[in-house]
């Protein structure tokens, strides 16, 4: 890979998450720092617990804010803020 070749990661999503992404992440830099996190919590997950996280992960029982550090930490201080501190 060249000095300016910067690797990327893509999927495929429905037009509703495209929408939608659009309409909140449309910002300038925004997807890569929210996404560069989760990213890293999911590998570390994946790192620490192999397949079994992979397993829950696409399991629809759990929420990925319910197990994933960067998203609980983002969900309980909204809640926090919304309860009034």
């Amino acid at each position: 890979m060249s000095d300016d070749t910067k690797p990327r990661f893509s999927f495929e999503m429905s037009e509703s998450q495209r929408l939608r992404s659009v309409k909140y992440l449309g910002n300038y830099g925004i997807r890569r720092a929210i996404f560069s996190k989760i990213l890293d919590d999911v590998l570390d997950m994946i790192e620490d617990h192999g397949g079994i996280a992979i397993g829950i992960l696409m399991t629809d029982n759990v929420k990925p804010r319910e197990i994933i550090p960067s998203i609980q930490e983002a969900e309980q201080a909204v809640n926090k803020i919304k309860n009034g501190g």
